[in-house]
């Protein structure tokens, strides 16, 4: 999978660890969440699921994308889960409350002006690596049952 010129490989992010990220980011009902390089979906399920919020995921591999559908199908979410297949770096983020993120430095560091000019009051949640340059409101460790590896988990709220 290509993306931006450069490859993204997909490592599925521990339940455990994607429950912490959604507990941080708090969305609500009425709230938009994007997962950027959403892989299987398991994020945008989850917090349609238990927070009952629209969730986006933006995907390039058309497998993911056609496998995490399947899932939001048999969940019957698919009246507040939408799955596109697109290029993270090009999807427009304007509508977004909270953006969900598991990617690499390199690549947080290119997409952090896009994400610094979110509407004031959104979140940004991102597992194991933080957005270069700045600072998180909160960081919080979890201890994932699936590898036993703490994972840490980076709130950026924006103002």
């Amino acid at each position: 999978m290509r993306r931006g010129g450069g490859r993204i490989p997909f490592v599925p992010s521990p339940m455990d660890v994607v429950e912490k990220m959604l507990s941080l980011a708090d969305p609500k009902p009425d709230e938009l969440l994007v997962d950027l390089g959403s892989g299987d979906g398991r994020i945008v399920i989850s917090a349609a699921e238990r927070y009952r919020c629209r969730a986006l995921g933006v995907e390039i591999d058309e497998k993911l994308v056609e496998e995490s559908l399947r899932k939001a199908l048999r969940r019957n979410l698919l009246d507040r889960v939408r799955i596109v297949r697109g290029d993270l770096h090009a999807y427009e983020l304007a509508d977004a409350n909270v953006v969900a993120l598991y990617l690499l430095p390199k690549t947080l560091k290119a997409l952090k002006p896009r994400l610094l000019s979110l509407p004031r009051g959104s979140r940004i949640v991102c597992h194991d690596f933080p957005i270069p340059g700045v600072a998180p409101d909160e960081v919080a460790g979890v201890r994932s049952l699936r590898d036993g590896r703490i994972h840490r988990i980076y709130l950026y709220e924006i103002r």
